[in-house]
């Protein structure tokens, strides 16, 4: 089994568990009064849990496993020892090694899930609330995967942030996320939680992550932002009397029914077969609320009812009354299985778990070599007791959910006769049509949800500018072991961006004052003089030939070679010397190398006799003469330029169709980038309606 962080006692059968701390602001005037620390703790709990309290029944939530339940933790040395916390808070070997101090005073809390994973975001959402409605508490949440509100922002977090780095350093405060980020230097080094928190404590908004990764944080809670639940299901059972009436006074107890009937075993068969808290002969047809997760799963868990025992299936198994006694019954069963596993928790202390606790208390010292049955042994096994029975209740273990179940059958009298009343005004089930789902839906959702954005629609309506720029930008970035850097890998937070833009600028103004500017000029007229050498070129200069062709395609202009480099105007040292090369330059324009002329007028006496120009979308000016000048066309009045961007796009389009869905270079390309085409883009048979929307 795992441990949960910092926590020997809290053992975690699956990694399905959602832990968060409150770290508020205290008067630490008085510290060594544990008393008044604990009593701030205290009363900063219950605004808390007031608060969580409200926005769960506003909402008519209903817990899978664990409900959000916070504990109050001094950090005392005496604390420590009876959480089994004193050797190490460490869950890596990092931390380990850090050899980090204890946590501060906090409220702690830990919620299993289970297969819901709704109620981890709706712990997250409920966090940022509590800091939103306390602005002086701090918030850390993690889970089994650690910091997984980063996980979740992923496609926009910083370069430097990754697993290793941002290990507590992600927190909730004012209802935003803030990153701690030490120095721009070293982001290596892991950082304490008291040092953190203090950070944040001290300037709340210095830390804020980019509006991106709040915006998908935002965007994973907003479901819960509304009072309606969408994610209820209600729906007529016919159950018995007792069942029904447990439900009635405490409508959670549905998700651990659900749950023991859906991960029963031959045991919990034995049980079912008796009936012996729920027997079958009275039943009562009543509303019940389902979440649709427990829905979904009661629904999908198969069980044929033994008719010996008393359950009699009304109706023909499609129809709605046969549904509603299957669904009673299996929700029956659910509730005899708690009640035969009930247990009281103070049987625990007689557990083979209580009694390692105590050989872990010997061993690290906790009684402080007092005699075994002393007076002041037997006090501080009487704390030891206390702690271990709050812990072991903190969960919704199924011996404690069927202990509860049968004192609230002792403590309740059924009514039948109002129960039976209230089947004439029952409310109408919910229609389960959201179960019935289509490949191409699901492949929609998931599409949806995690695929890549969308540069083509099936309309027709793209940008070609923004297409082609999209692509000469990706041909600009840089690219690593870990992939290509994004722009958003150069992003900081709040005050430091602007700490770090300043440096920047300093930097910058130190090397201006060193180096001379470079200017590159006419291109045209750099060629002319400088023409392109392919023998000369090095083995780099063949790995970024691609490259340099599409990009210089993309922008409309000649290959760059390494004419700069070698020119005697890399540098200048006066004006005269510019001048001296922009007159030699001159000279060089009136003596063109011939074979490089030759060559040019005999492309184009090959392609005046070709009709290839007419296959380029042009683009349509009403004003020519803002075009160019008459020193530059001669025939300017027939004169059209080439729609780079259109052009470019329809080729790749072209390009896409003749892959069949397959691998190919335009896919590979636009996979690299994050984006992707529809199916319409592949089976559109006719792209010579594409037009620009804005160029």
């Amino acid at each position: 089994m795992d441990k949960i962080f910092g926590a020997n006692l809290e053992f975690v059968r699956e990694d399905d568990y959602v832990e968060y701390f409150i770290f508020p602001k205290l008067d630490l005037s008085d510290a060594s009064d544990e008393n008044t620390l604990r009593q701030q703790l205290e009363n900063t709990r219950t605004r808390c849990m007031h608060i969580v309290d409200k926005l769960t029944k506003e909402r008519n939530y209903i817990w899978h496993k664990d409900e959000f339940e916070l504990r109050v933790r001094t950090c005392t040395p005496q604390e420590l020892l009876l959480n089994d916390e004193s050797t190490t808070t460490a869950t890596t070997t990092k931390e380990k090694a850090a050899n980090l101090d204890s946590l501060p005073p906090h409220l702690h809390g830990v919620t299993h899930y289970g297969d819901n994973i709704a109620d981890e975001w709706f712990i997250v959402y409920l966090l940022s609330k509590i800091s939103q409605e306390l602005p002086t508490v701090v918030v850390r949440v993690i889970d089994s995967d650690g910091e997984f509100l980063l996980i979740e922002a992923a496609d926009f977090l910083p370069k430097w942030a990754n697993p290793d780095t941002c290990e507590q350093r992600v927190y909730i405060c004012e209802g935003f996320i803030n990153l701690v980020k030490s120095s721009s230097t070293n982001t290596n080094k892991l950082m304490s939680v008291s040092e953190a928190v203090d950070k944040i404590h001290n300037n709340p908004t210095l830390y804020k992550v980019s509006k991106e990764i709040q915006d998908c944080i935002d965007g994973r809670v907003k479901e819960f932002q509304s009072i309606n639940n969408d994610a209820l299901h209600h729906q007529i059972v016919r159950l018995p009397l007792g069942v029904a009436m447990l439900l009635k006074k405490k409508p959670s107890l549905i998700s651990a029914a659900v749950r023991s009937f859906c991960e029963r075993d031959p045991i919990d068969m034995k049980a079912c077969r008796s009936m012996r808290y729920f027997p079958p002969e009275q039943r009562v047809r009543t509303n019940v609320c389902f979440t649709k997760c427990l829905y979904a799963m009661i629904m999908h868990s198969s069980y044929v009812p033994d008719r010996n025992i008393g359950w009699n299936l009304k109706g023909n198994p499609n129809s709605e009354e046969y549904k509603e006694d299957l669904l009673g019954i299996k929700v029956a069963c659910g509730f005899e299985i708690l009640a035969s596993q009930a247990k009281d928790a103070n049987s625990e202390e007689k557990s083979p778990a209580w009694k390692a606790y105590v050989r872990s208390l010997q061993a690290k010292g906790y009684f402080r070599d007092n005699i075994e049955g002393s007076a002041e042994y037997q006090r501080l096994l009487e704390q030891a007791k206390d702690f271990f029975r709050d812990n072991q209740s903190r969960f919704r273990t199924a011996p404690l959910v069927g202990k509860e179940i049968l004192d609230l059958l002792r403590s309740t009298e059924v009514n039948a006769d109002e129960l039976r009343d209230e089947e004439n005004n029952l409310r109408p089930s919910d229609s389960d049509d959201w179960l019935n789902i289509s490949a191409e839906q699901l492949d929609a959702m998931l599409l949806d949800r995690y695929g890549p954005k969308k540069l083509y629609k099936s309309n027709g309506d793209i940008n070609a500018e923004e297409f082609t720029k999209n692509i000469s930008e990706f041909l600009e970035k840089e690219s690593a072991l870990e992939g290509v850097e994004r722009d958003s890998d150069d992003y900081s937070t709040g005050e430091e961006e602007k700490h770090a833009e300043e440096k920047e600028r300093k930097k910058m103004n130190a090397s201006t004052s060193k180096t001379k500017v470079k200017k590159n000029h006419s291109m045209r007229q750099a060629t002319r003089k400088n023409p392109v050498n392919l023998n000369k070129s090095n083995n780099s200069e063949h790995e970024d030939s691609f490259t340099t062709q599409v990009k210089s395609f993309l922008d409309f202009v000649i290959p760059e070679d390494k004419w700069d480099s070698n020119s005697e105007m890399s540098d200048y040292e006066d004006e005269e010397d510019m001048e001296r090369n922009f007159a030699a330059m001159h000279e060089v324009d009136k003596q063109i190398d011939a074979d490089i002329k030759a060559y040019m007028d005999q492309m184009d006496r090959e392609l005046a006799n070709t009709t290839i120009g007419k296959s380029f979308d042009k683009t349509k000016t009403h004003n020519k003469a803002k075009l160019a000048t008459a020193e530059e066309f001669d025939d300017i009045e027939d004169f059209e330029p080439i729609n780079i961007n259109v052009n470019t796009l329809k080729n790749m389009m072209d390009s896409y169709k003749s892959q069949v869905g397959g691998s190919g270079p335009v896919s590979n390309l636009l996979n690299a980038m994050g984006v992707g085409m529809s199916a319409a883009a592949a089976t559109a048979d006719d792209t010579d309606d594409l037009k620009e929307s804005s160029v």
